[in-house]
Order: structure tokens, then sequence, then C-alpha cells
């Protein structure tokens, strides 16, 4: 069934319940309904990313849809607290909503009522259907060294709720995912190489590079077990783990926001509407507020290097939008990409210009590049503000590129000239794309000189 006969099949049980008066009747439009909304949101979580590219779609995002699915099924639980039926809508609403625990709870519930309900017994196999294990989400830093050092000891008052669930050791600088789980820092960046979700409850989280350490349950760690924790430091260096983990961690999946170039340094603002990225927008709030911003070529694949951005501001709006300001970040190149939930997510590696040596022709170069660029922009920015008196455009130009990088970055130099003149989307693709520092600057140099002699300066 498309999203049109389930938003429809929803408008017709909303209509019947107003003329619906028993409360069996009342409560089975709910089921009814409350079905629509979910079987909705799991539509929309299956529609391909490029599909959505192709055409925007317009709606409540799945984690709505879902909780209105939720309403629905409580409500027809309270009006019929002898059926299973709700209970079972309401544990496929949780797992929508990513809620596994009240999902196993609400499902359990029913079969208090009616031990041997398929549905029930159906919907807890898809909530306990094999997952990538703790175990196997660290398999690959296993080994007989590791299994050796992780049999130890236990300290008097030492409680399973102290250890982390995917080495079996005390927490060694621990870390909380969004949803509450604690775990090892270094244990934690490990399962990013294989899944952007939690290993414990299984809700998507996107952290980005790096969570930060809970000190304060490292504090109180090292103060009440002040040898065991010692050991873990020292076991944890031994194996290189904090090493290993930092960088996998720069390596964790990144959720794709694909719409146009956005280089480092660069503000703009985003209304988000989309099912698919509001509900990315949800995770990334969630978590650490940045994803990538991408491009498309031909063929409808993804280029190959797109912009890690920042979410400065966010501002929920009534009708489920979303209002962004953004500020890009870094770059990144996509080695790997997949799809989560109609969005893509991506795998980003390390990107950044080859920095020449100090004193060479290439370095002695590079400075007077940045010194005549700096020069001419001075002056082009000047041009504008004589051209264009009063204008509030002037000042959107400034805002969003943001402020001069200090003296010496010649990079970031680059990009906040590139991000105050009107490049083309081609030429702003370009100079994303180089790794050269120099070439960037000798473009962004010929093109200032263009409008110098032509006096044209196109806003």
């Amino acid at each position: 069934m498309s999203s049109h006969k389930w938003e429809e099949a929803a408008k017709q049980f909303t209509l019947a319940l107003k003329q619906a008066t028993e409360p069996a009747d009342v409560a089975g439009l709910l089921c009814e309904r409350s079905r629509s909304y979910a079987s909705l949101s799991s539509h929309i979580r299956s529609i391909p990313a490029a599909q959505s590219e192709y055409a925007a779609i317009n709606g409540l995002d799945p984690v709505m849809l879902a909780q209105l699915a939720l309403k629905d099924a409580q409500r027809a639980s309270s009006l019929t607290p002898d059926r299973v039926y709700p209970l079972v809508l309401q544990g496929k609403a949780y797992m929508l909503m990513e809620r596994f625990a009240d999902a196993k709870g609400a499902l359990e519930q029913g079969l208090r009522i009616d031990p041997d309900d398929r549905k029930l017994k159906d919907a807890l196999a898809i909530l306990g259907r094999d997952w990538p294990s703790a175990a196997a989400a660290v398999a690959p830093a296993v080994d007989a060294d590791w299994e050796g050092s992780a049999k130890r000891a236990r300290t008097v008052g030492h409680c399973d709720d102290l250890e982390c669930s995917l080495c079996s050791n005390m927490f060694f600088e621990p870390v909380t995912t969004p949803c509450g789980h604690s775990f090892c820092r270094a244990c934690f960046a490990r399962t990013t190489d294989h899944f952007n979700k939690c290993p414990l409850c299984r809700t998507v989280v996107h952290v980005g590079r790096e969570l930060p350490v809970s000190v304060t349950l490292a504090a109180i760690l090292e103060r009440s077990f002040p040898e065991e924790y010692a050991a873990r430091r020292a076991e944890t260096r031994g194996l290189g783990a904090g090493s290993a983990g930092a960088g996998n961690a720069s390596q964790a999946p990144l959720p794709l926001f694909v719409m146009s170039c956005v280089l480092p340094g660069e503000t703009i603002g985003l209304n988000i509407f989309e099912p698919r990225y509001r509900l990315m927008v949800r995770r990334c709030m969630e978590g650490n507020r940045r994803f990538g911003m991408a491009t498309l070529r031909a063929g409808n694949q993804l280029n190959e290097v797109a912009t890690e951005c920042e979410i400065t501001e966010c501002q929920p709006q009534p009708d489920g939008r979303y209002h962004l300001e953004i500020v890009g970040r870094r770059r990144f190149r996509i080695e790997e990409a997949w799809e989560l939930d109609g969005y893509r997510v991506a795998r980003p590696g390390v990107m950044a210009d080859a920095r020449p040596e100090a004193g060479s022709a290439e370095a002695a170069e590079l400075e007077a590049l940045t010194e005549q660029a700096t020069q001419l922009v001075a002056q082009w920015i000047e041009r504008v503000r004589r051209l264009l008196v009063g204008e509030v455009r002037v000042l959107e130009l400034l805002r969003r590129a943001g402020e001069r990088p200090p003296p010496g970055d010649h990079e970031a130099l680059s990009f906040w000239v590139a991000n105050l003149m009107p490049f083309k989307p081609s030429e702003r693709a370009r100079m994303l794309a180089t790794s050269v520092t120099r070439e960037r600057l000798a473009f962004q140099l010929t093109r200032l000189r263009q409008t110098d002699e032509t006096n044209c300066c196109v806003m």
C-alpha cells in the first residue's frame, strides 16, 4: 500500500470515530488507525533515498507517526483491557520509536492475558531477532592478550553495574550514549566500525567522531577502586586500545543531508520538512548535532567529497518541521555509504590540504598567494559595500562567510574567500575537492582580478 493510501485510511478511521459510540467500536477503530499510522511510519523508512532525492516527500516523520500509533493503541487498550491486540499495536509502535524495553513490556503484558496469542508471539520474535551482539561488535579487538587481561580479581563491593557490557571489565574512560547506556570509550569506538546503534538497546545514535568521557563516573570509579582502575589503565594502554579507540572514533558513521555544496566555515539556514530528514535531525540533536552535507553527480551517485556540518540553532515548528542554522566544519571523503530509514549514511575519511615544507618554494608561493588574495578580497568587499549601500544582502553575505580565519591558516582562508564570492556550484565543488591550497587560491585570484577589471559584482 502506498503512503497516500495509508494516510487516506487514517483519515477515514478518524471520520468513523466521530460517529462511533460503543466502547468496543471505538477501540476497534482506534486499533485500525493505529495500524495505519504504524504502517505509514514503516513505509516512509523503507523509501529508497534516491526516490526521495528525485522528488521531495512531505509529511510527518516516522517517529511522530509512531507516537500517534502508540496513543491510539493505548486508548484502545484502556477501553478494552481484556483484549491483546491493542497491546500488540503498542509493542509495534514502541519498536518504531526504538523504545525496545517498553515494547517488550507491552507484549509481555499481552501474554499474561492470552499466553497463546500468535500475534504477540510473532511480535516478540521480531523484537528478539538476531542482532550484532556486543561480543561480535568488539571481536576484532579481542585476542589472547585481551582475554588474559580480562581475567581479573573482583574487588569487594564491585558490582556488574560498573562493568562495561562489551569487554566485561570495569569501565575505563566511560562514555554514555544519548539513550543512557555506558561503555568504555575504546569499546564503544570499536562498535562504530560495525553499526551506529547502541549495542544494548539498538537505538540509532549519531554521535559523530567521539563521545566525551563521563568525568563524574570516571572519578567515582577511580576513587572507589584505585587499584583496579589503575590496572585497567595499564592493560588498556598496553593493548593500545586508547589510541585505537580514538582512531576508530574519527571514522564513526555520519548521516548525510543531500542537497548542495557547503564549504567549511559557511553558515546557512535550512527548512527541514521531509520525513526522513526530520528523523535524521531528531537523532542528530540527541547526539553531537553533526551531519554531512553531500551532493550528487550523474546516476544519482554521491560525490566523493562532502562537508561535516554542525547544527548551531534548531527551532522545532508546530507542524513537525525544523528550522536549522548550520555551519560547515570540515571536509571528508566518503569511504563507504549505505541507507538507514530512508536517508544516507557514510563512513567519513579524513581530508585536509597537503602542507608544503617550511622554507620551500611552494611555501613561499603560498604566502604570496595568501597576501594577494587578502588584499583583493578586501577591495572586493569595499566595492560591494559601495554598490549595495544599505542592502541587507551585504550583511548576509558577511555573516554567511563567517569570521576571517587567523593568519597562517591558509586552507581556512581560502575557504573564507570562497564563501564570500559568488562562485558557481560547479566551481564550489571543485574548490571543495582540491587538496592543494595554492591551486584553490590561484583560481580565486583569477576570479577576483576578473571582477576588478570588469567592475562587475554578481550577488
